[in-house]
């Protein structure tokens, strides 16, 4: 005889023969007869949900096969935690990176489903909950000691543990049953529950083992009559379950127990039993079967490719959150957090008013205070900026608790200041701005993807791309061309930025050429009138950020750029330049022109430091009905950010 031994609980595998199981079954037909109708007919199964009773024996049963565990066991519990999801929050929700590498090997795709939760921090460490079962990277907090009544420390002593990655599988079904939840295991209305699941795992349900018996190789049996696992003992005489030859075939496929069917299911609880459930396309008849850590369920009425009937294990997640709601999230003090793309942070969760947008990898803090909102985990967030603090609420998907290195955070303006960003958004499309705080790598923007006319702030591009081409040449400007450089960007004289652009650099091909080499893109230069090139204002900040940080030029040339920046004439000073805090150095160019149908664009960029402290900042304004109109706006927005970040 064959024996395989799990978590403390023997299982026999024991398949019959032809003549053994005609006897068996004519001996047992009145207790089983629910369920070999059920797999031999396509026929409707009406009434009240069959769970085979088997014969009460008045010898006690010793069970081996963990039913023992819940004899007796009265307990009753009621759904009373809201978990509803709608399907597009939960087509957002993604496998937790912590978790990847195991749902890919494990097949989780097939045996756990898809993520009904985002991973979130518990006392025992990271936490995913799928459709079938959920994922455990254990990972005790300081101080968390054991408690008898927690739930989920008595899931992780019956779980799975993976050796390579130390992931553990928790099989719910435990702690559904343990609990007596009053809801369903099928996906629609039934009548059933698990508190009556439970009552049919008693060990005294067990059936006699065939009185013929040979012993069976853990694969598919030939004749197709499934396979008899011994549970326990019976008056010296071995009971157990049968398992349909259907979930037999299924346990023991590859990719549905990756550890074999002994490791991820355990020995049989119950036999096969049917029940019905009315799903929104109508009544189906099933077929459900309770091992030690998960369940098989068949319905007769949902096909699968193939053409039969579907099996799957059950979902246990979304039954075992309602129960039993979801486990507390462990928070450290202050916890800081990461945001994973374009973000609103709302007053309330889920139902409220965005206060602030934030975009990639702005920092945010965790105060403690969490929610579950229709299912969905919102976090309390916190964020600073120099002279201010803002709190809001954030689903959990959108986080990472996972530093991104040292880059930058991006935001709107509306994290740094709201009344700054109340005026942009009252201004409307005509203007387009960008800040990046060096100092704390944050961005902030408006209307980022729009593109302006250049005019005079032109002639940076033209002056790096004039700077680049003498290095290639391994020479340095002559007196001419100094002057040239000189008068174009102190003096705005656009004669010389003509005679640069046209005669030296090689015009719109020779910049386009150098933007590209260096990695800016949002500059379309003119061929034909170097100040109607189109520009977004932050590829003037990236070409700014470059300069500042020693990425393009030689530091000789970035000092002489720096140098001619910074002693603009004081007419060509107006936004970055006369709102830059006393005290201050501003490297800058401003431009304006009118366009082709009169109306004015006006712009300001420069990078400002004042002790400590940087910010590179661009606004660009068109379609202006003066130029006064385009520097009254340019004046305000620097002298805002100026305040702000210093």
């Amino acid at each position: 005889m064959q024996e395989r031994q799990e978590t403390g609980h023997p299982a026999k595998v024991k398949k019959r023969s032809s003549f053994s199981f005609f006897v068996y079954t004519i001996g047992l037909l009145l207790v089983v007869i629910g369920g070999a109708l059920f797999l031999n007919s396509s026929s409707p199964i009406p009434g009240r949900p069959v769970a085979s009773p088997g014969i009460l024996a008045t010898p006690a049963t010793v069970a081996t096969n963990g039913a023992d565990l819940w004899i007796d066991d009265a307990t009753t519990t009621a759904p009373d935690f809201d978990f509803s999801p709608s399907n597009s929050a939960t087509e957002g929700i993604r496998v937790s990176p912590l978790f990847e590498g195991y749902y890919t090997s494990h097949h989780g795709a097939v045996n756990l489903g898809a993520p009904v939760t985002v991973a979130f921090p518990t006392n025992w460490g990271w936490l995913q909950f799928f459709e079938s079962d959920a994922l455990l990277l254990p990972e005790v907090q300081p101080g968390h000691a054991f408690h008898e009544v927690d739930p989920l420390q008595a899931l992780m002593t019956s779980g799975v543990q993976d050796s390579v990655t130390g992931i553990t599988r928790l099989p719910l079904l435990q702690a559904l049953l343990t609990s007596g939840s009053q809801l369903s295991p099928g996906n629609g209305v039934s009548s059933l529950t698990y508190a009556d699941l439970r009552k049919a795992t008693n060990p005294d349900r067990m059936l006699p083992a065939p009185v013929t018996r040979v012993s069976a190789a853990l694969s598919t049996t030939s004749e197709g009559q499934g396979v008899f696992i011994e549970g326990g003992s019976r008056a010296g005489k071995a009971v157990g379950h049968q398992i349909p030859q259907q979930f037999w075939s299924y346990i023991n496929q590859a990719d549905i127990a990756p550890d074999g069917w002994e490791t991820d299911f355990g020995p049989p609880l119950t036999e096969a039993l049917v029940f019905s459930s009315a799903e929104p396309d109508g009544i189906h008849h099933m077929l459900v079967q309770l091992f030690w850590r998960d369940a098989v369920v068949l319905d007769e009425n949902a096909l699968d490719a193939s053409g039969q009937p579907r099996i799957s294990r059950l979902k246990t997640s979304v039954a075992y959150l309602r129960t039993l709601d979801p486990p507390p999230v462990a928070l450290q003090p202050q916890q800081g957090v990461w945001t994973q793309g374009d973000t609103s942070l709302l007053d309330v969760p889920e139902t409220g008013q965005a206060v602030a947008h934030v975009g990639l990898h702005f920092p945010l803090t965790l105060p403690g205070d969490v929610a579950w909102n229709a299912g969905m985990l919102w976090y309390h967030v916190q964020w600073s900026v120099p002279h201010d603090v803002g709190a809001g609420w954030v689903e959990a998907s959108s986080l990472s608790f996972d530093s991104p290195g040292n880059v930058p955070g991006w935001a709107s303006f509306d994290v740094l200041s709201p009344a700054l960003a109340r005026y942009l958004v009252n201004l409307g499309d005509n203007v387009d701005a960008v800040v990046y705080d060096v100092t704390r790598q944050h961005y902030y923007t408006y209307n980022t993807s729009a593109q302006f006319i250049t005019g005079s702030s032109m002639k940076v591009p033209i002056m790096l791309t004039f700077l680049d081409m003498t290095e290639r040449e391994g020479r340095e400007p002559d007196t001419d061309e100094m002057s040239l450089l000189t008068t174009m960007i102190e003096n705005s004289n656009n004669d010389s930025a003509s005679a640069l652009y046209y005669g030296e650099i090689g015009g719109a091909v020779g910049v386009a050429s150098y933007l590209q080499r260096i990695g800016i893109t949002g500059l379309n230069p003119d061929p034909d009138a170097w100040g109607y090139s189109l520009i977004t204002p932050l590829a003037m900040v990236n070409l700014l950020t470059l300069l500042y940080n020693g990425q393009i030029l030689t530091a000789n040339d970035r000092t002489l750029a720096f140098s001619l920046m910074e002693q603009i004439e004081s007419d060509q000073q107006v936004g970055v330049g006369d709102t830059a805090p006393a005290g201050s150095v501003a490297a800058m160019k401003d431009g304006w022109l009118p366009g082709p149908d009169g109306l004015w664009a006006m712009n300001s960029s420069g990078i400002v430091t004042l002790g400590k402290e940087t910010y590179i900042i661009s606004v660009y304004t068109q379609e202006q009905n003066s130029l006064m109109d385009g520097q009254t706006i340019a004046q305000h927005v620097c002298g805002a950010v100026a305040s702000l970040l210093t």
